[in-house]
């Protein structure tokens, strides 16, 4: 083996890292949503079954997307506090989306949420081929993010932290007085 080949991959690496950025070199180059950004159309099935259509709610709605997996420890911290702002604020136009990662299915995932000391009341979509996490660049769990009633991206945030969701409150706060009545 050439003794230089480790340094040229290693250059080649941090080029590559810097060309792209750190999410795109990991994450496929895509860049992916940002504030700001209109949202992309989704739907997605329910562990009730139920179909939820962007299409649909936009315009009516303001709608935070909670990406999760049942072995996320911040994922599962995050949820009373979702439980929360969502309580606050459904009658007034918030629409809380739980984007359910896991692979194997719904059974296992219905069987976690309904263990769960805190029951999550709003509708909980199983993603298991992570295409509304693709459309939303969600590769990190949390990612927390809210959609205005217009269709903007208004927060993203990834990860979670006792005292993130403050921020989060305050966005849908302003973001449900602007919803078209």
């Amino acid at each position: 083996m050439n003794p230089r080949l480790p340094i040229r991959l290693a250059i080649a690496a941090l080029a590559i890292l810097l060309a792209v950025g750190p999410a795109g070199a990991f994450f496929g180059g895509k860049g992916g949503i940002k504030e700001g950004d209109m949202a992309p159309s989704f739907t997605g099935q329910t562990v009730d079954n139920q179909q939820i259509d962007y299409a649909k709610l936009k315009g009516k709605k303001v709608i935070i997307l909670d990406f999760w997996s049942i072995y996320c420890a911040s994922c599962i911290e995050e949820m009373p506090k979702l439980i929360e702002i969502y309580n606050e604020f459904r009658e007034r136009g918030l629409l809380v989306i739980g984007v359910n990662l896991d692979s194997f299915g719904t059974h296992r995932v219905v069987k976690f949420l309904d263990g769960m000391e805190t029951k999550i009341n709003f509708p909980v979509i199983i993603d298991k081929n992570r295409q509304v996490a693709q459309s939303f660049n969600a590769m990190v769990l949390p990612t927390t993010l809210l959609i205005d009633a217009s269709g903007k991206v208004r927060f993203y945030h990834v990860g979670y932290k006792k005292g993130d969701e403050k921020s989060l409150r305050n966005v849908v706060a302003q973001a449900v007085k602007e919803i078209k009545k």
